[in-house]
Parts: C-alpha cells; sequence; structure tokens
C-alpha cells in the first residue's frame, strides 16, 4: 500500500503526539507509517500457498511445511522453495564473523540479558498494536508462561554464538516463528475480520522493527547498563549487527533495520518518543506476566528428578510472593510513569535492587577483565549452557528434533 497520512498512523497505533514526532523525526516516521500497512510479502505467500492446497490430494500438512527448513523435501511448493532460497542466502552486509562476535559479547553475562526478557514483553505490551493480536486470538491471559518459555528458547538459540548460522538452530527457528507469524496474520485477516483500515496490518512491519531493535537489542542494553554491565563500542557494534542479521531472518524490511549502534538508538529513542496509550488489555497481559510468567526451579540430583515437579512446586509457591512484588517493582524502572500506572505497575523502592546488584556485576566483569574467569568464549558458553538447562535445551544433543518445541 502507498503512504498513509499522519492521521491513520495515530489511529493505528494509539500514539497521542504522533504529529510532533514525525515533525521531529520526518523521514523515520514516514517509515514507520509505511510498515503498519506492510505484512512479510515472501512468507505471507507460503501460508497463502497452504491454505490453497488444503484438502487437494498430496497437500502438506503444517508440520511438513516448518519441517522444510531443515530437511527440504523434493518437490516442494514454489512459495516455499523461494522462502527456503531466498532466506538462505545472506544479504551483502552481512558479516559472519561479526555476528559471532555480537553473540559472544551477548552472552558475557547471558543470564543477566535473559532475564531482560521480561521487560521487552512489557515494553510490547504498552502498544495496542502488539496486544491486539493476542486478544483476537483469545491467548491474551493464555499459555503465558509457555510463551514466555518459548520466546526465551527463541532468543537463547538466536544469539546463541554460531547458532544463528544459515541452517542453524536458532536461524531454523527464527524462521519457524516468521511463518507461525504469517499464519496468524491471515487467520486474522481471513477469519477474525481483522480490520485493517483502522488496525494497520497484524504484526506489521514497524511493530516487528521496534520488537528487534527496541525491545530486543536497546532496550536489554539500556537494562545491562543500569545493572552496571559496561559494552565496547566495538561490542555494541556487532551485537547491532547480531540483531540485524536476526531481523533480517525474521522478515523485517532491510531499510528499517538498524546499520550501526547509534542508528538502533535512535529508532529506539523515536519509538519511545510515542506517547502510547496501553489498552485495557495491557493490564491483563501483564497481570498474566507477573502471575505466570516466571517459575522458581532448582536443579535437583539424578534421585529426585521424578520428584522434580512437586518439588519445583513448593519452591515455587514459597518464593512467588517475593519474587512477584521484587519483578513488578524493579519493572517500572524502564517503564514511563503514566504508562507503568496505565499496566497496572507500581514504582516502590524495590525498583532500586537494581542499584543494590550493581557492586557484583561490576566485581564480576573486573574479574572477566583480569581473565580470572576464563576466556570471554569460555565465560559465554559457560552461561549459555547455565541458561539453556534451565530452559530444557541441550545444545549438546544430536537430535535436532529438540528444538522443534520454541515456535
Amino acid at each position: 500500500m502507498g503512504t498513509i497520512t499522519s492521521d491513520q498512523a495515530a489511529e493505528i497505533t494509539g500514539a497521542q503526539n504522533w504529529h510532533a514526532v514525525a515533525e521531529a523525526h520526518p523521514e523515520r516516521a514516514s517509515a514507520m507509517a509505511d510498515g503498519l500497512m506492510r505484512g512479510d510479502p515472501l512468507a505471507d505467500a507460503v501460508v497463502a500457498e497452504y491454505v490453497a492446497a488444503q484438502g487437494k490430494p498430496g497437500a502438506l500438512t503444517w508440520s511438513d511445511v516448518v519441517g522444510a527448513l531443515d530437511e527440504p523435501t523434493s518437490p516442494m511448493p514454489a512459495a516455499l522453495t523461494q522462502f527456503i532460497e531466498r532466506t538462505s542466502q545472506p544479504p551483502s552486509w552481512f558479516d559472519p564473523a561479526l555476528a559471532h562476535a555480537g553473540a559472544t559479547a551477548w552472552w558475557r553475562f547471558g543470564s543477566l540479558q535473559s532475564s531482560t526478557l521480561y521487560q521487552s514483553l512489557i515494553y510490547g505490551y504498552q502498544a495496542r498494536g502488539f496486544t491486539r493480536p493476542l486478544t483476537e486470538t483469545g491467548r491474551l491471559t493464555e499459555g503465558t508462561w509457555d510463551r514466555v518459555q518459548s520466546t526465551a528458547r527463541w532468543v537463547a538459540l538466536a544469539t546463541a554464538p554460531g547458532l544463528m548460522d544459515v541452517g542453524g538452530p536458532g536461524w531454523i527457528q527464527t524462521l519457524r516463528i516468521r511463518l507461525v507469524h504469517a499464519l496468524v496474520r491471515h487467520h486474522l485477516i481471513a477469519r477474525q475480520g481483522w480490520d485493517v483500515e483502522r488496525w494497520g496490518v497484524p504484526i506489521n512491519q514497524t511493530y516487528c522493527q521496534f520488537t528487534i531493535t527496541a525491545g530486543f537489542l536497546a532496550l536489554p542494553l539500556r537494562v545491562a547498563g543500569d545493572f552496571g554491565l559496561h559494552y565496547s563500542q566495538a561490542d555494541k557494534e556487532a551485537i547491532t549487527h547480531l540483531w540485524r542479521w536476526i531481523g533480517w531472518t525474521m522478515g523485517v524490511d532491510d531499510e528499517l533495520l538498524p546499520r550501526s549502534f547509534a542508528d538502533a538508538r535512535e529508532i529506539d529513542v523515536v519509538a519511545r518518543e510515542f506517547r502510547m496509550e496501553p489498552d485495557e488489555h495491557a493490564q491483563t497481559l501483564v497481570t498474566a506476566l507477573l502471575a505466570d510468567g516466571y517459575r522458581t526451579e532448582v536443579p535437583l540430583p539424578r534421585l529426585l528428578r521424578p520428584m522434580s515437579a512437586t518439588i519445583n512446586g513448593a519452591v515455587h509457591a514459597v518464593t512467588r510472593p517475593i519474587l512477584r512484588p521484587l519483578f513488578a517493582g524493579v519493572s517500572t524502572r524502564w517503564v514511563e510513569p503514566e504508562i507503568a500506572t496505565a499496566m497496572g505497575l507500581r514504582a516502590t523502592p524495590l525498583r532500586n535492587v537494581v542499584v543494590l546488584a550493581r557492586p557484583f556485576v561490576r566485581s564480576r566483569e573486573v574479574l572477566r577483565t583480569l581473565g580470572v574467569l576464563g576466556s570471554d568464549v569460555a565465560v559465554a558458553q559457560r552461561e549459555l549452557r547455565i541458561v539453556t538447562s534451565q530452559l530444557g535445551l541441550d545444545l549438546t544433543s544430536p537430535d535436532a528434533d529438540r528444538y522443534r518445541g520454541v515456535a
């Protein structure tokens, strides 16, 4: 579709000050406005082809479609063939070595970065364009824990050193999620009566841009900085390159992706300038996230593992009353006060726990810099093992099916 007006963009996003932001950042805002009406033609074509073939002899199941990403079969439908061929050819700017460096930098303190997932989700809930698809598909409060775990596993695989290479587990899961987004898009428009003129295209380019660049890149680095974690400029550029590659693989238009850390920071700044008005579903989602978005589990000896569900259930029951207000209070550090209030978050003294954690983070970074903790690669691999084991991922297993539950 062609360029839409600022009035339309303001109506679709709910940004009360769209016109003012567009005047201050005309090129950025214009591209963001256009992106509200664009989906993902390459992935959408796969879904259209899949839907049209249902009921016909030899039609692929959805499992066949996503399974072709790591085990292509012959012959395959034209749109699926094109999807795999196009996504298997990285853009000219992609540098695998730089992406690997970004992954290593990201995972030097991967346990901290993993904890920022909750902030990324809360960031998304403030915009109605993020919450409406969940509302329309009936998944507003259902499966919160599964959704958090699925997203966490994907982030772990996509950012792990080497796993985002073409054909790697992170790359495959990113493409699977991309196809799921296209399937949801088709379902909402064709079967749920989604009003594109009023709401924009579901899971559109602009919201995907915000999710990748602001929610998963800029925000975690800002949170890490608040905790006292330092990244060099080279680290930031490498991490940005990694997320640019993840975004490209996810189907975000190249012109909407950051070309440098400064570019990513500018996208984030512009995104945060929009005064979003969370709808009535935002508070419901945040409440569900705080109620069922985390579970306390402890590593158990082999003899006790058959009783793990019972033991960890009891541990979670004891720790939940402590962790819920802690997560709620800390989360207000990185959300605008009026938005936090609209989403049911209340600032409490617990938000300053971050300050108490800084000496530990900085001391750990001093030890790492001195080499006491081993090389940066060794540190990253150790952090990765800790986090993935908690997520139920075994990166050493030769069984490729271990990743199928991510998407």
